[in-house]
């Protein structure tokens, strides 16, 4: 297995440091227990890693429900991009991977637009669109030829399944559980027990810190038998870095404009005084 980096280290630390201490206690002890689930020889049954997952995403619904919703949906978009390579290596000609991508992509940026826009609730601007995207990609999925027999492709198609359903803000955290389950006990990004470990920290302490932010990771976990390998790895990394930039585009173009919204009323209510007082002074004086 091998981490391809597309920035140094420092930004991993600096987002280790920057989130609640809530959670970063809560990441440092599951980083620090053994699970026998990751086939770890030093795990003794006392730690499960359902449990240490559970605990970490739940920690996400202690603050704003929307960006709480924004949040798992982003974790599953890295996901997805780690999951990539699997399909591809069965189906290269598959439009799943790009085709679901793109329509998660695309609805963080329509929906986040929408939110800042009109404040209309998370689940009232998302319902109508997340079904219709459901059903395509399940259409997709459905007509998907030659799915091997064996575990590794099914898992891995699943994982977009799942992917798309965490648009759905009542269906999020349990989609997003199966997608762990599929990646780090299943078969969707590789087979056998070899590297689930280093897997899972990847997850814990570059995905989990990142998509606080909805910034990309560090790294896209590969596996480094595949062709091409670094090539990939960027590949992936560019198309979350670019999602990434236009969602805080559009954060920060809104803010932006709030800011200079209160800023004009302020102006306009400082002009509307100081008319006023200047008109009173001349009266005053006028009777003088």
């Amino acid at each position: 297995m091998t981490l391809e980096w597309s920035s140094s280290t420092h930004k991993r630390l600096f987002l280790l440091r920057s989130i609640p201490n809530s959670l970063r206690g809560v990441l440092g002890k599951a980083w620090q227990q053994h699970y026998e689930e990751l086939y770890e020889p030093e795990a003794d049954g006392a730690a499960s890693l359902q449990d240490a997952l559970d605990k970490i995403l739940k920690l996400f619904q202690n603050h704003n429900r929307t960006l709480s919703h924004l949040r798992y949906v982003w974790i599953a978009l890295i996901l997805v991009s780690a999951v990539e390579p699997t399909v591809r290596y069965y189906q290269p000609n598959s439009s799943i991977p790009g085709e679901t991508f793109n329509r998660i992509a695309f609805w963080l940026l329509e929906t986040l637009e929408e939110l800042l826009s009109s404040k209309m609730r998370f689940t009232q601007v998302s319902s109508e669109k997340e079904a219709t995207v459901i059903v395509d990609v399940c259409r997709l999925l459905t007509e998907t030829k030659e799915i091997a027999s064996f575990q590794v492709l099914p898992e891995a198609l699943d994982v977009y399944s799942s992917a798309i359903k965490t648009l759905d803000y009542n269906q999020s955290l349990e989609a997003l559980s199966d997608i762990l389950d599929d990646c780090l006990e299943g078969y969707a990004i590789f087979p056998g027990s070899y590297g689930r470990r280093e897997l899972f920290d990847w997850w814990l302490l570059e995905v989990v810190p990142a998509s606080w932010y909805l910034f990309p990771p560090s790294s896209i976990y590969l596996v480094n038998e595949l062709a091409n390998e670094k090539s990939i790895a960027l590949h992936q990394m560019d198309k979350l870095e670019k999602i990434s930039s236009a969602i805080w585009s559009i954060i920060l173009i809104k803010s932006l404009r709030k800011e200079m919204s209160i800023r004009q009323k302020f102006s306009s209510t400082y002009d509307f005084f100081s008319n006023k007082i200047e008109l009173n002074v001349k009266l005053e004086d006028s009777k003088l």
